[in-house]
């Protein structure tokens, strides 16, 4: 009994370790396509907003921080033509696969973002 008792546990206590941590791309991409999953009824899924929030969020963030980059003389992270880079919702989803998986488990959203608008818009240096 006792060891059936540890053993259930054990797997309570490493199941969530295996799903993504909040915050991070691995979590975002994997809550993005499982709407995706859903076709147009993701629309109406709770979830929907709060992802949207989300990455607004985080591009609004990551466009501040070019602005105050771009004022104080520091280097941009990314070279789009207008600081508040214009990317879609599929293709940031593509971008996020792109990163290997590995990475996107410990990397956070405005992270993961930023790697792909630095691919969409490189800096010729």
């Amino acid at each position: 009994m006792r060891k059936t008792i540890l053993l259930v546990l054990a797997l309570f206590v490493s199941v969530p370790a295996l799903s993504a941590a909040p915050g991070t791309a691995q979590n975002f991409l994997d809550r993005a396509n499982r709407l995706k999953a859903k076709g147009p009824l993701a629309f109406f899924d709770s979830d929907y907003g709060r992802l949207k929030a989300e990455a607004t969020a985080v591009g609004k963030s990551i466009g501040d921080d070019r602005i105050a980059a771009e004022r104080a003389g520091k280097p941009i992270l990314y070279c789009s033509p207008n600081a508040r880079a214009q990317l879609g919702s599929y293709e940031f989803i593509d971008g996020l696969e792109t990163i290997p998986a590995g990475q996107r488990v410990t990397m956070s959203l405005k992270d993961a973002m930023i790697q792909v608008l630095q691919r969409k818009y490189p800096c010729r240096r």
